[in-house]
């Protein structure tokens, strides 16, 4: 009798604390929901509910975020914290992916969301977003190239490979050609290793040899060739370079990895700025000395 009694009752001890726990998230998730969708919050409020509800991976949260994002209406740093929440779910994958790609494509999009959806499509490995990315790749604007330069190298593969060895070819912008090396280093193969070599040898600024440096450092294997251009690096005219192949640097010359002026960030309007990155492994536009 008294184990007929004792049993039930342990397994309700059991199941209790997991069953409250659950109810609880529950009742955060339709909070944070309610907050997210409530127009009369402050932005601040909001963007943090939305977060808040990404971090949480509940899919049933994801339509009305979507609904946030496709408006034009909402206020910019509340889509971008729409985007970024979705990306973390992840589902509906197909629904996310082509809202996505919507709102870039709106001629009214703002360049701070853009960068965002880049991004989120770079974290979410969306090979499915290629042409998008291809197409941002040749982007008039070197922040945008920037960004899809960023994303491909996230997503990596054969394809996204050749959209960014293409681009290097015709590429001016130093900033967005550092990034492209950066981004081809993440897929070690032998053709990328070939690219990285002739950037090494041959680039006039001093930042993308040193991603360059850095790419080739990193891969498990290499040719002859690779250290061979390892080796001569060590005499770069660059102590920056020379640094980041263990050579001589003059260290009044060379600026610290998590030095300040190793930072930039895109801003458009009010509110915290939603790209900041941290140098040198995200290259920046403003106030790097690399020579």
């Amino acid at each position: 009798m008294l184990r007929k009694i004792v049993v039930p009752l342990l397994i309700v001890l059991f199941l209790f604390p997991t069953l409250s726990a659950a109810t609880d998230a529950a009742r955060d998730t339709s909070t944070n929901l309610a907050v997210a969708q409530d127009r009369t919050r402050s932005v601040e409020d909001r963007s943090q509910a939305i977060m808040t509800l990404g971090r949480s991976g509940d899919t049933k949260t994801s339509e009305p975020l979507l609904l946030i994002l496709k408006n034009p209406a909402e206020p910019r740093r509340v889509r971008a914290s729409a985007v970024m929440a979705l990306g973390r779910i992840g589902q509906p994958r197909p629904e996310i992916l082509s809202a996505y790609e919507a709102v870039y494509r709106n001629r009214k999009t703002g360049e701070n969301l853009r960068y965002t959806i880049l991004l989120a499509l770079g974290s979410m490995k969306a090979a499915e977003s290629l042409p998008l990315l291809s197409e941002a790749l040749s982007s008039g604007d070197d922040r945008i190239r920037f960004k899809a330069a960023q994303a491909l190298g996230m997503i990596g593969g054969d394809d996204a490979v050749n959209f960014l060895a293409a681009r290097l070819e015709t590429e001016r912008d130093r900033m967005v050609r550092a990034e492209i090396v950066r981004a081809l280093a993440q897929n070690e193969s032998a053709s990328v290793e070939g690219i990285l070599v002739r950037v090494l040898k041959t680039d006039p600024a001093p930042l993308v040899r040193y991603n360059a440096s850095l790419g080739l450092s990193k891969f498990k294997t290499l040719s002859a060739e690779g250290q061979e251009a390892l080796r001569a690096a060590g005499g770069d005219a660059s102590p920056m370079v020379r640094k980041a192949v263990g050579g001589p640097a003059d260290e009044k010359d060379h600026l610290h990895p998590h030095s300040p002026v190793f930072r930039f960030c895109f801003r458009r309007g009010p509110g915290p700025p939603e790209g900041c990155h941290p140098l040198p492994h995200e290259q920046g536009r403003h106030d790097l000395r690399a020579d």
